[in-house]
């Protein structure tokens, strides 16, 4: 006799309501008839990230951003520059606005999300694979996976960061500039502040780190009460702690089986180098749904050439952090703020390329590229 109390088939099964997995469960959900079903640890989706984009490419959710940005601050050794192009717009999503969104579409598509459901394991059984959850067996042939690999190796470099929102007594913040990047002294990585103003009274204030050592939230939080007392002295405020992340800054090992595809940032949607991947989740999802409706091979392409530069400036980063003052002050400050954009996005062709690789410090570079080229060797 079974021990289940129903058993269902299902065309897909989405592990993970987060960003990768209600974006492919949309995309699916408007270009093709498969039955869907979302499967989430979470028990409710809450205002728990702030993603921010670049105005191009476009998205669904481009025009429902909740702040835009005009200018854009870099401030490296003391000094600082103001990017500006009327054309170009630095948008910031609440994942509130996101989920509900999402949420909203995917209900009126009749997709299936489970709340609150931990996955203890995933059998394959004659070339189908079944989850159980709450006595019920769930078969499907395709099973799409955002679940963070559990495995950190120390070897490894890492984005880290804490976000807190600050809430000023007075108006003291300049409400249509955002500050990218306030790098500071590090002598083990990359440590720098990023502010995104709300208001004129409130922002999100962020620690963030390029290194392989990931942090306790208190010295997150020091961090930027440190930096408020620098640059905000003699003034109340209030702060909330508001989001925590750790992104890889580097490929990960996909591990993907037959019909079993890791996607989000195991499955290497992020930008590695600078943890963008709020546009790549669109662009990825259309590619993998558009595989799936033509019966193709499922995979997300690779752009080679810049994912050889991302390792170049990582490398740079673990191995030569003096270097790096200079490198972003070379950076940002000898190239156009549109092809800086465009290096950032993955979307600059290859004369943009070559003007920016042009304006960077050459010896360092060369000196990482050499390394990175012997490790691949002997592999």
């Amino acid at each position: 006799m079974s021990n289940y109390n129903q058993i269902k088939n299902i065309d897909i099964i989405i592990i993970g309501a987060g960003l990768s997995g209600l974006t492919l469960a949309r995309e699916l959900s408007i270009k093709t008839k498969k039955k869907i079903l979302i499967i989430e640890r979470k028990k409710k989706l809450v205002y728990d990230k702030n993603w921010c984009f670049w105005n191009f490419p476009k998205n669904p959710l481009t025009k429902l951003n909740n702040h835009s940005w005009e200018r854009i601050k870099i401030k490296v050794c003391g000094e600082e520059k103001l990017f500006f192009n009327n054309k170009i717009r630095y948008l910031h999503i609440k994942s509130s606005t996101f989920y509900d969104y999402m949420i909203n579409h995917l209900r009126k598509k009749d997709v299936n999300i489970f709340m609150n459901k931990k996955i203890n394991e995933i059998k394959r059984r004659n070339g189908v694979y079944e989850i159980v959850i709450d006595k019920t067996l769930f078969k499907t042939g395709l099973i799409f996976d955002s679940r963070p690999n559990v495995n950190k190796n120390k070897n490894n470099l890492y984005q880290h960061f804490a976000g807190y929102e600050v809430s000023f007594k007075q108006n003291i913040l300049t409400k249509n500039e955002v500050i990218l990047m306030d790098l500071q002294s590090f002598s083990s990585g990359v440590k720098f502040m990023y502010v995104l103003p709300f208001s004129k009274k409130k922002a999100l204030f962020e620690s963030t780190y390029f290194s392989q050592m990931v942090y306790d939230l208190s010295i997150y939080k020091k961090n930027v009460i440190e930096y408020l007392k620098d640059n905000f002295p003699n003034v109340d405020y209030k702060i909330k702690f508001k989001e925590k992340g750790v992104i890889p800054m580097f490929l990960e090992k996909k591990n993907n089986q037959e019909n079993y595809y890791k996607i989000g940032t195991p499955g290497n949607w992020l930008r590695f180098s600078t943890g963008y991947g709020f546009q790549n989740a669109f662009i990825n999802a259309e590619q993998i749904v558009n595989q799936i409706k033509n019966n193709e091979k499922i995979y997300v392409k690779k752009n080679n050439i810049l994912n050889f530069l991302d390792e170049i400036f990582c490398n740079l980063i673990k191995r030569d952090s003096n270097a790096l003052m200079t490198f972003f002050k070379f950076f940002y400050f000898k190239n156009d703020y549109k092809i800086i954009v465009k290096f950032l996005t993955g979307k600059i062709n290859f004369i943009e390329l070559f003007i920016l690789i042009r304006s960077l410090p050459k010896k360092k570079l060369i000196i990482s590229m050499i390394q990175v080229l012997k490790k691949k060797l002997y592999k």
